[in-house]
């Protein structure tokens, strides 16, 4: 560490001497010197990637919200580097400063040496040895404060004995044990990296009130109950669901938070689909559709699919998608459908069986909630 804010004062320094040293503003004051080359510092609050592989950085705040933006167009990629580090902490741009098209101040990356983390003032030097006749004194010890520390992880807000064996809903357990057995480990853990997305602009653990905000919510028609579902963490998540409509299609959506209000779950929930799907075997075995409502198929002629996406890091976010499949319904029997060639010769063919799609969702699961579910479901 010390190694680096030496560097950093060398820098600075050479700067001076060379009368290259560029200005300084923060995230707030940037919007006012638009057309300038300086330096801005601010904290990163998000990292995103468009589907044309333009990088931003969202500073200040988290998007639309941010304050001050980075920029790095895919061609810039591969020279700046790895950006993603740089979530949730302070840094420092240079470059000249212009106004984006949704009007707000950002500089454009296009080497790697534009982009820094903050520099931290060193803590003062200790004293040195005051020399006797007799004796050496000690240097003064460093101020208490000298050292900030890294801000500590968040928590997810559980009730005590939240870890209790249960002997009941060994059914919905199981589902649970095979769903996330392959992409999660049991573990207690409770105090997380807050950092990650869990929905869209979402972080993990934001308030709920924050949440609502986030995503217009806050006149939105809502209902609350607590998720009771055995495999999950006993009295210390609630659901509220949101009726409406959300991307996907999808006609409800349930924010799941613990203990303190805190967003540890999202649920997206088509119950009204007009699909149909190729009627295949039930080969899964799976009973339960919906987890956070504790729903299970009403019959065994009934087919739960769900299918697992991993999170990409190992706090990332793990997605769901399931179907509720009805493959006796009158629409699903294949028909034989005769067609004539020119030669007058005729040839028939089986139109496959398909089922009727009773509901779909798509859930989205931090890799900590994965790991504590985990450990109710071994519980």
């Amino acid at each position: 560490m010390k190694s680096k804010i030496l560097a950093l004062v060398f820098a600075l320094s050479a700067m001076v001497a060379s009368g290259e040293e560029k200005p300084a503003y923060t995230d707030v004051e940037a919007a006012k010197h638009i057309n300038e080359t300086a330096t801005v510092t601010g904290k990163v609050f998000g990292v995103s990637t468009s589907g044309k592989g333009t990088t931003f950085l969202n500073i200040g705040g988290r998007y639309p919200n941010h304050t001050f933006g980075g920029v790095i167009f895919a061609k810039n990629t591969d020279a700046v580097g790895d950006v993603k580090q740089y979530e949730g902490k302070e840094v420092s741009l240079t470059g000249r400063i212009e106004m984006s098209p949704d009007q707000k101040p950002q500089i454009v990356i296009t080497k790697p040496d534009q982009i820094k983390l903050a520099g931290t003032v060193a803590p003062p030097a200790p004293a040195p040895p005051v020399v006797t006749a007799t004796k050496t004194a000690p240097p003064s010890p460093a101020p208490a404060d000298a050292h900030v520390s890294e801000p500590p992880a968040k928590k997810v807000g559980l009730a005590g004995g939240w870890n209790s064996p249960r002997r009941d809903g060994e059914t919905v357990r199981k589902d649970l044990a095979r769903l996330l057995g392959e992409v999660g480990v049991s573990s207690e853990s409770t105090r997380v990296d807050s950092s990650p997305e869990i929905y869209p602009g979402l972080p993990f653990l934001a308030p709920l009130v924050t949440a609502t905000k986030i995503l217009n919510l806050e006149s939105a028609q809502v209902t609350k109950s607590k998720v009771s579902t055995a495999g999950f963490p006993q009295d210390s998540f609630a659901a509220h669901v949101y009726t409406g409509v959300f991307p996907g299609g999808f006609s409800r959506l349930y924010l799941v938070t613990d203990n303190d209000d805190q967003v540890v779950s999202v649920l997206l929930v088509d119950s009204e689909s007009k699909s149909r799907v190729t009627n295949e075997p039930d080969s899964s075995g799976y009973h339960t559709y919906n987890f956070i409502a504790g729903a299970g198929k009403a019959g065994s002629g009934l087919v739960v699919r769900h299918r697992v996406t991993p999170g990409s890091t190992p706090n990332g976010v793990v997605i769901v998608d399931t179907l509720l499949i009805d493959p006796n319904d009158i629409e699903s029997q294949g028909t034989v459908r005769t067609t004539k060639s020119g030669n007058g010769k005729s040839s028939s063919s089986q139109k496959p069986k398909t089922g009727k799609v009773l509901e779909r969702s798509r859930w989205f699961v931090p890799s900590p909630i994965v790991n504590l579910i985990l450990r109710c479901v071994g519980g």
